[in-house]
């Protein structure tokens, strides 16, 4: 039990330390984020005409938060705001139940959770008190007559007269269809005009109207790994985010950045438990650390390292890449005509992130072109892979553990033990490989090897025409 003990207490101050997480660190607040769900509010007078003061901004989350009508208060005494808030706290939670009760200021609410694979809808409508939930098609149809707007239907198809209907897999819509009066008073049979809003608000009709075919974008995806022991039940809410909200890349993303000049970058949270990782607890992280920092230099028992595959964490952490996948596409895929061109994609993936990076392309696979791969001290790496020749360049960068000459066992990456990435070594060529740490690089060590902040090596040391070169 006390070596128990000591063996957590190691991992903890090592690998905290390490990592930074510390509270007195400042971290961005995070930017926009884009999921799989998007959620609609808004009151609805007795007729359904639509209480426009009372129409809330959409967000996203990646679960469906739907209200239990039966189970909850008959009346919502809240602010609109604050029952916005629970559903927004409940599809953020990091607990992974199918059900939550909140009460608050005498108001008890229900929620069921669903967790879901594909993009869709959340529709929140408050009518006489009272709020009810719906699943909902990426499209929304509204009417509007006689200065009252109404919702008609959700469902997956886009269509403005005259034009074809576009089938919508990605990203969410509001078609608004404005009548005039007929000669008895009523709508007319057609809409005198139509518009379309955009998640962001943005109106696109004309855009779909003229088949205004947008230009090709080149992004840049950093895939963060693990967070630290803090964090470690915290696992990816799989979201994207348009900026480094938790300091994880220590400002080497900017260097990437400076040299790769993408349109846009985007950051992914690939941060699991330990237990999906090859040391399957923080004892055995703790149990290797001890066996091999006090380790002679000469001494080169590589065994002491934890090297044993852990297939089942890395597929279930593979299983989550698809999911941002999808979400991703959620992103980039933001006009109806944005299906016409096919973006280009350039990631730059750390330590657990392999396996969530995989997860991600497979979903990407056929959507967009692949560009520039960069793979920083890769978990488990030997265990699964792709045809790295889709690519224009793939380089690992790491410790040289496996290879001639390797460094001693004290100097390795002990956090995750380098192995060459699957397939690499039969698609070897002038833009794909594995670049190890120069000899004389000063930060190796157990922890220290792996972490974001000692990879400066790659812009520092390898220049132009070199194996591993960024550009």
């Amino acid at each position: 039990m006390k070596l128990a003990v000591v063996l957590f207490a190691i991992f903890s101050l090592t690998v905290l330390s390490a990592f930074g997480q510390d509270k007195a660190i400042h971290r961005p607040k995070f930017q926009t984020k884009i999921s799989l769900v998007y959620y609609y509010f808004w009151e609805e007078n007795e007729d359904g005409a639509i209480v426009k003061s009372r129409t809330y901004a959409p967000f996203s989350l990646n679960r469906v938060v739907l209200i239990d009508t039966l189970k909850s208060s008959k009346k919502c005494t809240l602010s609109d705001t604050s029952f916005m808030k629970q559903v927004l706290v409940i599809g953020r939670s990091y607990k992974l139940k199918d059900k939550f009760t909140k009460k608050l200021h005498g108001n008890k609410s229900v929620f069921r959770c669903v967790y879901p694979t594909e993009p869709q809808t959340v529709i929140y409508i408050k009518r006489n008190g009272k709020w009810r939930s719906y699943n909902g098609g990426l499209v929304l149809n509204f009417v509007s007559f006689e200065d009252k707007l109404s919702f008609v239907s959700s469902g997956i198809n886009l269509h403005l007269n005259h034009q074809d209907n576009v089938l919508i897999k990605n990203s969410t819509y509001r078609m608004v269809s404005y009548f005039l009066r007929d000669n008895a008073g009523g709508p007319r049979q057609s809409p005198a005009f139509q518009h379309v809003f955009a998640y962001s608000g943005e109106e696109l009709s004309n855009e779909i109207i003229q088949k205004h075919q947008p230009e090709a974008q080149r992004y840049l995806v950093f895939v963060n790994g693990y967070r630290g022991p803090r964090y470690d039940k915290q696992e990816s809410r799989n979201e994207v985010y348009m900026n480094d909200r938790t300091n994880y890349w220590f400002k080497i993303d900017d260097r990437f950045i400076k040299r790769l000049h993408p349109d846009t970058s985007f950051y992914l949270d690939g941060s699991f438990p330990v237990k999906t990782s090859n040391h399957h607890s923080k004892l055995g992280f703790g149990w290797s650390y001890l066996r091999s920092v006090h380790s002679r230099i000469s001494n080169k028992k590589y065994q002491r390292l934890n090297l044993v595959s852990n297939p089942e964490g890395f597929d279930y952490r593979y299983s989550r890449g698809v999911l941002v996948g999808k979400a991703f596409l959620n992103e980039i895929r933001n006009t109806p005509n944005s299906y016409l061109v096919k973006d280009t994609i350039d990631i730059v993936c750390h330590s657990m992130g392999y396996a969530y990076t995989l997860g991600l392309l497979e979903t990407l696979k056929g959507q967009v072109v692949f560009g520039k791969l960069y793979l920083l001290a890769p978990e488990n790496a030997g265990y699964k892979g792709m045809d790295w020749n889709q690519f224009e360049q793939v380089w690992q960068y790491g410790s040289n553990l496996g290879q001639k000459d390797a460094d001693p066992l004290c100097f390795q990456d002990g956090v995750a033990p380098q192995a060459t990435v699957w397939g690499i070594n039969k698609q070897q060529s002038n833009h794909v490989g594995r670049v190890c740490s120069p000899y004389n690089w000063p930060n190796k060590h157990f922890v220290h090897s792996h972490m974001v902040y000692s990879y400066d090596w790659i812009f520092d040391r390898i220049q132009k025409g070199q194996p591993g070169y960024i550009h």
